[in-house]
């Protein structure tokens, strides 16, 4: 296979794992104190290192019982030398030599170019290679000066640091056009006021949003830097600790930071004070996150299956919400009014943090209901064969009414294929009732009657049982074992 450099996240994970004597209980402190987001973060990490070959993993109880490091991992570092030597630095090969990280940004937002200057330092390179395009006169005209132009002529890399303000000037946005003309990476890196529906110019939704609160997109920054100034090689310990001093000080930034224009005249208690339902709060938090005026009750509905939000009557939401500004609801769908969508989306990076504590209070995971119910040790034999039909063959989605009828076809090939009797689908009918009372599916497809006729399994179990843990695997094969079929030959 040939070799390929991984991202300094995956490389420190991987050699403080080869370097490790007990790898399987490094991997298990890596998940200590991390939230969702930081966990998705590992597992990801974890997923590339396996398809790679790298390693690989054995999960139990939803956390890994054992490593296994193969040889690509073991011998990884004497590679890395032999491909940086056959990639020497500045092999321009008669092209124009390029090694600026050029940093587009609004004077205002200095102290955000000062942090990733700091971080490029401390990681080794450089503070000479970058330049910060917030020189005195920058923000009052609209004429690129010599300097700035010259710079850009030998980025190897360009930054732009998106805020409120940075859109509002006129010299930005034409340094902005530059930077999408020049034939060289832009990394946009943005303030929590703009998402993707609330960029435009030249630096629009087309590019993908960086955010200094992500260990993912702080390493994907450091990566492509590096590698567009072909940067010497870094420890990963020294490049994870800069990364979190990154994280911390813009942390502690926002907190200090003045709310961007627009925002700052109105509280956010006189903002949401009408808003007094969680049917409203969380359907409010859907629209201004998404920067929609328009939602259907279908798309609602799906998001919150997805996120697994309990308890939210979608019907009373858009009623609410109507009401505000001459809203409409015609076929299942709410028109919020145009100056209260203004109002609100205008200060939504202040309004989202209280209506997502909400959202959060609604949360209810499938994967601990199940859990709970797993390990009381209480699930009917015939449920358990259910499961395992579930874990073998990968199913999301079961059949009601009369797609049950396909439903059990389909477990009767599974126990023909496994040797089984005819149980399971015997008694489909009250395994998949025993799944509906207890909230580990959902209705996803309903009769021209509005009866269901399909339930769905909520992510995080379809998560948890499509990465089945050995405990779990080893009781659904006793349970297999219990209904073979003992043939006559």
């Amino acid at each position: 296979m040939d070799f390929r450099k991984l991202p300094s996240n995956s490389e420190g994970l991987m050699l403080k794992l080869v370097c490790s004597e007990n790898p399987t209980q490094v991997l298990r402190e890596q998940y200590n104190g991390l939230s969702a987001q930081q966990e998705q973060e590992l597992d990801g990490i974890i997923r590339e290192l396996k398809e790679l070959g790298y390693i690989d993993v054995k999960w139990a109880d939803n956390e890994p019982y054992f490593v296994i490091l193969n040889n690509s991992a073991r011998t990884y570092s004497e590679r890395l030398a032999e491909y940086n030597a056959h990639n020497p630095i500045n092999a321009t090969q008669g092209k124009k030599v390029r090694n600026t990280i050029f940093i587009s940004h609004r004077s205002t937002d200095k102290s955000i170019a000062d942090m990733l200057v700091d971080f490029f330092s401390g990681t080794g390179i450089s503070k000479e290679t970058v330049f910060c395009s917030s020189l005195p006169g920058n923000d009052i005209n609209e004429r690129i000066s010599d300097e700035v132009r010259t710079a850009l002529k030998s980025s190897a890399v360009n930054i732009a640091i998106l805020s409120h303000d940075y859109y509002q000037s006129a010299y930005c946005l034409n340094e902005a056009g530059v930077l999408w003309y020049e034939d060289v990476p832009v990394i946009p890196v943005a303030l929590p006021e703009i998402n993707s529906g609330n960029m435009y110019g030249f630096l629009n939704n087309e590019y993908k949003l960086r955010r200094l609160d992500s260990d993912t997109d702080i390493s994907y920054i450091y990566d492509t830097v590096s590698e567009a100034v072909s940067a010497p090689h870094t420890k990963a310990s020294l490049i994870t600790y800069e990364n979190n001093k990154l994280r911390t000080r813009y942390a502690e930034y926002l907190k200090a930071r003045e709310l961007p224009p627009g925002g700052s005249d109105i509280s956010i208690a006189d903002t949401i004070a009408e808003i007094t339902t969680d049917d409203e709060r969380i359907v409010l938090y859907y629209i201004l996150h998404e920067n929609v005026r328009k939602v259907s009750k279908s798309t609602i509905s799906s998001w919150l299956n997805k996120c697994e939000i309990r308890d939210v009557n979608v019907d009373n939401a858009f009623d609410l919400l109507s009401s505000f500004d001459n809203g409409t609801v015609n076929n299942d769908t709410l028109e919020f009014g145009i100056d209260a969508f203004r109002q609100y989306s205008a200060n939504a990076a202040q309004i989202l943090p209280p209506l997502k504590k909400c959202v959060d209070q609604h949360i209810e995971l499938a994967v601990n209901t199940f859990k709970k119910i797993w390990s009381d040790d209480t699930l009917d034999i015939n449920i358990r064969l259910f499961i395992a039909y579930i874990v073998e063959e990968r199913m999301r989605a079961f059949g009601d009414r009369w797609m049950a009828e396909g439903e059990i076809k389909n477990i009767r090939q599974w126990e023909s294929k496994n040797a089984l009797d005819s149980t399971l689908s015997s008694n489909y009918g009250s395994c998949l009732e025993f799944f509906i009372q207890n909230e580990l599916v959902y209705a996803s497809s309903w009769t021209s009657y509005g009866n269901p006729r399909e339930y769905t399994l909520f992510p995080s179990l379809q998560e948890l049982l499509f990465n089945c843990p050995h405990k779990i695997m080893e009781e659904l094969q006793k349970v297999k074992d219990a209904y073979h079929l003992d043939l006559p030959f």
